[in-house]
């Protein structure tokens, strides 16, 4: 597990130990801890009493988000996904029914088309943040291109919560002045706040 790895380990040789071992994650496994996650994720109050959630659509390996979204929408929820602008920044679009998902500009991660509705965070709504892995203090390792902790960091009030594999929970991850933090982690076990 990530708990038993060196802490002086660097972000890029952290990125890519975890990054092999999502790789080798079996979809049986991968199902399991998703469908737990999920079941602990939607039980959240700050969840429960969101107007919008601010998703991403898991891809490759991350802890799933697609029956988050299903759910949110079934409860009458807004939901918006991350649309790139480059240089760092994104914003978010509302996932509107009957209207596709294109190919992202970041990792071609899928997005709202550029027609969809922007949608800025109000109060008592939250965010689900992406990452390779997290430690309990709510840091994260994403993949390295800063567009969350820059979105963080200029919406403070907007509650941040992490989905992590428990496999994926590291003791720490190497972190930098500008890194952002979320307000509570979500494993397959326990729901962190740190």
């Amino acid at each position: 597990t990530l708990r038993s790895m060196d802490e002086r380990m660097d972000k890029s040789a952290l990125r890519a130990a975890v990054r092999a071992q999502i790789r080798e994650l079996d979809e049986a496994e991968r199902l399991a801890s998703d469908r737990a996650i999920f079941e602990n994720f939607t039980a959240l109050p700050e969840y429960l009493a969101a107007g919008t959630v601010f998703a991403y659509y898991s891809v490759k390996g991350e802890a799933g988000t697609h029956e988050i979204i299903a759910d949110a929408l079934r409860r009458g929820k807004r939901v918006a996904l991350p649309a790139v602008l480059g240089q760092g920044k994104m914003e978010f679009a509302l996932l509107s029914p009957g209207r596709e998902l294109s190919s992202g500009a970041l990792y071609g991660i899928p997005e709202p088309d550029g027609g969809s509705e922007r949608v800025e965070p109000r109060s008592g709504d939250i965010i689900i943040v992406p990452a390779l892995c997290f430690d309990a203090e709510g840091f994260r390792l994403g993949q390295g291109g800063g567009y969350y902790d820059r979105w963080l960091a200029s919406h403070p009030d907007v509650f941040s919560a992490g989905l992590c594999r428990e496999r994926f929970l590291a003791k720490h991850v190497p972190r930098l002045e500008h890194d952002m933090r979320v307000r509570c982690v979500v494993t397959e076990k326990e729901t962190a706040r740190p």
